[in-house]
């Protein structure tokens, strides 16, 4: 073999040994390229199921404060319900003792047969009764023969004129009115007696009639 050939030959070993030390450097950076990319698509996945979690949870909260809104809304519809079904439930508690003694006294009085005693019995029971309505729930009754008329507590039925008055005031009672503390439930019907005309005023009347008639 020449020289020439010998020379040739050496110089093609050391270009495949210089390639061949070059691969692993190109390896090298491509692996460290291909992480890094794979690093990169974790990232967003990542922040992808946080939010999906996120989003799971806040969803959850909702419903359950939906929920609890629905079951006060049923609470508070029955609570209403409930107030409105038993709101006569204390005055019923209190009727249905005046009840009991009125079954008490027609049973005495079919015993004994006294009719005085069932006519006591009637008015205690009458005089309870209406002790109750004044003490628990402020029902207090209108209308006393001669006391002043007043026609917010009064509905004169008649009237009448007496020399023996000053003020209009109630003769008689028809029907006992009813007030609840400041509320009147129905006024008392009455007869009224007013007081008499002078003959002056009637005269002084009769004068400016005939005057205006003039």
């Amino acid at each position: 073999m020449s020289r020439k050939d010998n020379k040739k030959d050496i110089a093609d070993e050391e270009l495949m040994e210089d390639k061949a030390g070059e691969t692993p450097e190109a390896d090298e950076t491509t692996g460290d390229e291909a992480s890094e990319a794979a690093e990169q698509t974790e990232e967003p996945i990542d922040e992808l199921a946080l939010l999906s979690e996120k989003n799971a949870e806040l969803e959850d909260q909702i419903r359950r404060i939906i929920a609890e809104s629905q079951n006060s809304r049923k609470r508070l519809v029955k609570q209403q319900q409930d107030v409105h079904k038993y709101r006569h439930q204390d005055i019923l508690t209190d009727l249905a003792e005046v009840i009991d003694n009125f079954e008490r006294a027609i049973e005495s009085s079919a015993d004994s047969r006294d009719f005085n005693t069932f006519h006591e019995g009637i008015i205690m029971i009458e005089k309870q009764f209406s002790g109750m309505l004044t003490e628990r729930y402020g029902l207090e009754r209108i209308g006393v023969e001669g006391e002043a008329y007043d026609p917010f507590l009064h509905e004169a039925m008649m009237s009448e004129e007496s020399s023996e008055v000053e003020e209009e005031t109630v003769k008689q009672v028809y029907q006992a009115g009813y007030r609840l503390h400041d509320r009147v439930l129905r006024p008392a019907k009455v007869v009224v007696i007013k007081p008499a005309a002078n003959e002056s005023e009637e005269k002084e009347e009769t004068v400016d009639a005939v005057d205006g008639d003039k």
